[in-house]
C-alpha cells in the first residue's frame, strides 16, 4: 500500500513560496518538500554519520580523535555556520 496523503498547516506566505519553487522547478509541492526533507539530517543521523568518520579515521590512520579534539572541531564547524547564516 502506497502513502497516504496528509495535510501541513502553515502560512499563506510560506504556502505561496514552496508553489512558486516548485513551479520553477517543474515539480510538485510534495516532492519539493520531499526533497527538502531527505536532504536534511537528524541530529541522530548527524551523530551516526560522525561516528562512522571517526572509525574510519582510526582504521584508515590508525589515529583516535580524543573528544577534546572533537569538541573543538565542532565548535570550530558551528563557528563557520553561524558566520555563513549571518552572512
Amino acid at each position: 500500500m502506497g502513502d497516504q496523503d496528509t495535510s501541513i498547516k502553515t502560512t499563506k506566505s510560506v504556502r505561496d513560496r514552496l508553489k512558486a519553487l516548485a513551479s520553477e522547478r517543474h515539480t510538485t509541492m510534495n516532492d519539493l518538500l520531499a526533497e527538502l526533507v531527505e536532504r536534511e539530517l537528524t541530529e541522530e543521523e548527524k551523530e551516526q554519520r560522525a561516528q562512522q568518520a571517526l572509525e574510519e579515521i582510526q582504521q584508515t590512520t590508525g589515529v583516535t580523535v580524543s573528544d577534546d579534539a572533537r569538541a573543538r572541531a565542532r565548535t570550530f564547524l558551528q563557528g563557520l555556520g553561524q558566520e555563513h547564516n549571518a552572512a
